[in-house]
């Protein structure tokens, strides 16, 4: 099963690959995606629940103005500060769970890291959003300018200025480009995804982060249409860390990522 890695909505998804599936971490999405969706059967987190829990966690961080900063910025993984970013996502997750009536240690890990998802999830739809506003602001200000006779050149400066602070307060956007916490996602989709899983990525941040490991990346056939370039490495390896966490030894799973486009050496 090919899925993509680590959009989980069709309209970050730049190249599409017949047979691959968005993930879906359990929120019921607003619109039908023609893109195919793939929810596991056994995540512990309803539906309803989780928007619920998403939509708290939401209001909760922007009320101390740091809205997804702790999974948008993740810090560099090693032993000893591994998961201490999101330590106080997952605390608040984990009373929010015991009161639901969790039934094991198990369940709770796979709760919280279904609910991290599904912020991730949340955060992309910020992105989103705020782009669909930046083009409605795009279009009204040109109609604006031309009624006022304004030049083109102060038009885009004026706009520059209007879109700037908001732009500036939404972290993990560069330009047109949103920075996906990938790290976040890969965590998460070691715990939930079946064994059979290929994730396939275009994601430049994460290809990156693994060139600079000195990863080696093969020619593999059968995977997407044409040949194309993979990896396979475990877990925690991808994620920087020296060795398994004690506390996450889900992390010693192996992935097959496969790179979706030709990468200019």
């Amino acid at each position: 099963m090919l899925i993509y890695f680590p959009q989980m909505h069709e309209e970050l998804i730049k190249e599409k690959v017949e047979g691959a599936s968005i993930f879906d971490p359990g929120i019921d999405r607003d619109k039908e995606s023609v893109v195919s969706v793939f929810r596991p059967e056994n995540l512990p987190v309803e539906p309803q629940k989780c928007r619920r829990m998403v939509d708290d966690f939401i209001s909760y961080g922007e009320s101390l103005g740091d809205m997804f900063k702790f999974i948008v910025n993740p810090q560099p993984y090693d032993r000893d500060q591994f998961g201490e970013k999101t330590s106080a996502i997952h605390t608040e997750l984990s009373a929010r769970l015991s009161s639901e009536s969790v039934e094991s240690n198990d369940e709770d890990v796979r709760a919280q890291n279904q609910v991290v998802l599904a912020l991730v999830y949340a955060y992309e739809e910020k992105h989103l959003e705020l782009g669909f506003l930046e083009k409605n602001l795009s279009d009204k200000w040109a109609g604006f300018g031309e009624s006022l006779g304004i030049d083109v050149d102060d038009e885009d400066e004026r706009k520059a200025i209007a879109l700037g602070g908001l732009m500036a307060n939404l972290p993990g956007v560069v330009g047109s480009t949103v920075q996906l916490p990938w790290q976040k996602v890969l965590e998460g989709f070691a715990l939930l995804l079946p064994e059979n899983c290929v994730l396939v990525t275009s994601d430049v941040e994460a290809v990156s982060y693994w060139r600079d490991l000195d990863f080696e990346f093969y020619e593999k056939e059968g995977l997407l249409e044409e040949k194309a370039l993979a990896l396979r490495e475990k877990t925690w390896k991808l994620l920087g860390l020296s060795s398994v966490p004690e506390d996450k030894p889900w992390l010693d799973r192996e992935f097959t990522v496969v790179l979706n486009a030709v990468e200019d050496n």
